[in-house]
């Protein structure tokens, strides 16, 4: 049986969710239009070296942490450029809006992080104050300077923002585990895949730990994996999770309508659940977007038989992908996690049921509990639960079109997730995140595309202890 499904034994992690974030938000100073700019060190932001192009000196230390990826219980913070007074503004949503700004002579609505607008366990008050000479507006964490040496300064009009992190971590803990070094390229391109389609996302099942003869050809493991563009979903199977010799079938599972982002579940009553994309390159007979699906496994956990597929998540004119399953150790409901894009927002949602045979009979136009989202690109979601804790990876792309990958954890599976300290994860390049527990070891599959924007994609493994 998969220990994906075994709650693991060793303790949480003692951070815990929404203590801290990864992003450092840092101060430039522009002597020239006299601007104060403040900026998130990661997201689709200038770089400092491009801020100096532009005339904006070294900044100093960081004000305070962010996140790049929000819920419901923070609020997106946006930058305002007015090109009369020269000066940057940062406006949280709410506080006033896009008519009143721009009717302001502000323009150049930028998306920047996510914050808080009450005050939370380890966070600090962020406000803004104006200069009326220098017509400049500078945001100030409280702590950085007293009142009155703001005021010293000719600075006045003092205004709450809203709230953000003092520190990273309040510990020396980052939230996630100590990677090794990753193996590169565990599976290749097989026959039937398309002229320079590569394997891209790998869902790995301990299906025969006596290894069998009877049992999926006599391996331990068993990995459905689907490729960056539409050449469909396969098989490979292995003894050793640390080897790169995988066995990979040279016929597809699955090909011929937008097969992609297979996720698989060993069900108790030793059959295997899938989910995958269909249509992904288009050709939907609906007319409609791309959607998701689930089969079930009629040669139980052979896994190379399945039932036709049924919609599990579809609307015609939102496309909803990146589907991944999760079963709760706690309770052995199963979870759906997938992306949805529509409105301008991309979000992670989740729904369950009690089984996976009713996960099948779940209505598609159910669309879950929303529990993360961003402006900017969030999605392919994966979870797994360690001690307490639920872990969820998503791939975010970034400055200078950068897959990264960033963790978020949770109380519940179900409840709103928060960035953890330690991000991005799995270095540049790095998408697609597949997290496997087996045993009291992290397995971790991955796509790595060696050069921004090209498609150069390896699907890479690395492992961790949960010690």
């Amino acid at each position: 049986m998969s220990t994906e499904i075994v709650e693991s034994t060793e303790a949480a992690l003692a951070l815990q969710p929404g203590s801290g974030a990864p992003t450092a938000v840092r101060r430039y100073w522009h002597p020239v239009d006299k601007d104060w700019l403040s900026v998130p060190a990661h997201g689709n932001q200038p770089t400092a070296a491009q801020l100096q192009s532009y005339g904006y000196q070294t900044p100093t230390g960081p004000q305070f942490y962010v996140s790049l990826v929000g819920n419901s219980d923070m609020v997106e913070v946006y930058r305002w450029w007015h090109p009369v007074d020269k000066d940057w503004i940062d406006m949280p949503v709410g506080m006033a809006s896009d008519a009143q700004m721009a009717n302001w002579g502000y323009q150049s609505k930028t998306f920047q992080y996510y914050a808080f607008p009450t005050q939370r366990a380890g966070t600090v008050a962020v406000r803004r104050w104006w200069h009326p000479t220098d017509k400049d507006w500078l945001t100030v964490r409280d702590g950085e300077f007293t009142d009155a040496q703001l005021q010293s300064f000719g600075y006045q009009n003092k205004t709450l923002l809203f709230y953000a992190f003092a520190q990273q971590s309040p510990s020396t803990d980052l939230g996630y585990f100590a990677l090794g070094t990753p193996q590169k390229s565990v599976l290749s391109p097989v026959s039937w895949s398309g002229a320079g389609d590569h394997p891209h996302t790998f869902s790995v099942l301990e299906v025969n730990p006596t290894q069998s003869p009877s049992i999926n050809q006599g391996f331990r493991y068993i990995g459905y994996y689907g490729h960056h563009n539409c050449s469909g979903l396969g098989i490979a199977r292995t003894n050793d999770l640390n080897a790169t010799a995988w066995t990979q079938e040279p016929t597809p599972l699955f090909t011929g309508t937008g097969e992609r982002w297979g996720n698989a579940l060993l069900n108790p009553d030793n059959t295997i659940g899938l989910v995958h994309n269909v249509y992904w390159c288009g050709g939907n007979p609906d007319g409609g977007e791309y959607y998701i699906v689930g089969r079930k496994s009629t040669d139980g956990i052979n896994g190379t038989q399945f039932t036709s597929f049924v919609p599990l998540v579809k609307e015609m004119t939102v496309i909803n992908g990146n589907p991944t399953l999760f079963r709760d150790p706690a309770t052995q409901t199963v979870y759906l996690y997938w992306f949805r894009e529509a409105n301008g927002r991309k979000e992670i949602r989740v729904k369950s049921a009690p089984t996976f045979d009713d996960l099948l009979d779940t209505d598609p136009g159910d669309l879950g509990t929303l529990i993360a989202y961003s402006h900017d690109v969030v999605a392919s979601p994966q979870v797994m639960k360690v001690g307490s804790l639920y872990y969820l990876a998503v791939e975010t792309l970034e400055q200078t079109n950068v897959w990264k990958t960033r963790v978020l954890t949770a109380s519940s599976p179900t409840a709103q997730f928060f960035e953890i300290p330690a991000g991005p994860l799995y270095g540049n390049g790095s998408a697609c995140v597949f997290q496997h527990v087996f045993g009291n070891t992290l397995h971790t599959y991955f796509g790595n595309e060696g050069t921004p924007g090209v498609g150069n994609w390896t699907l890479d493994h690395v492992s961790a202890p949960l010690s």
